[in-house]
């Protein structure tokens, strides 16, 4: 099931634009609480010669994670804080994974993470939390 963005969210230009690849980001359920998506970052993202700059690549969990709350209804959320953790790079040209799940909430405050796959391996995970 494909993840509806918000009206007020469609302008977006990292979740609804086309800015990592040719085409927006197409986020998808894969459990009640935790969403997917496939891109092909392109050179518009390129930090080093061939490899994704890494604001970028936190831009993409962030993104992602948003997404994972619009799938579990919640809307209007804004970041209090993200932290994401490099573990390989992320290469241009070539497919890369990203997943988001919704761990927990408390007191208003939900609390997420985040992985980006390239390969089938790790390249960067984040973890965050976002009010409403």
């Amino acid at each position: 099931m494909t993840i509806e963005v918000p009206v007020h969210h469609k302008k977006c230009k990292v979740c609804s634009q086309a800015f990592f690849s040719d085409t927006p980001i197409h986020f998808k359920a894969i459990s009640s609480r935790e969403i997917t998506a496939e891109i092909v970052p392109t050179s518009r993202v390129e930090g080093y010669d061939g490899i994704m700059q890494g604001g970028l690549i936190t831009a993409l969990h962030d993104s992602a994670m948003l997404h994972c709350l619009f799938h579990n209804s919640v809307y209007g959320a804004v970041t209090v804080s993200l932290s994401s953790r490099f573990h390989k790079s992320v290469h241009i040209g070539l497919t890369v994974q990203v997943r988001a799940e919704l761990l927990k909430i408390r007191r208003n405050v939900y609390y997420l993470q985040s992985q980006i796959f390239q390969s089938g391996k790790v390249c960067s995970s984040a973890t965050s939390q976002f009010m409403v």
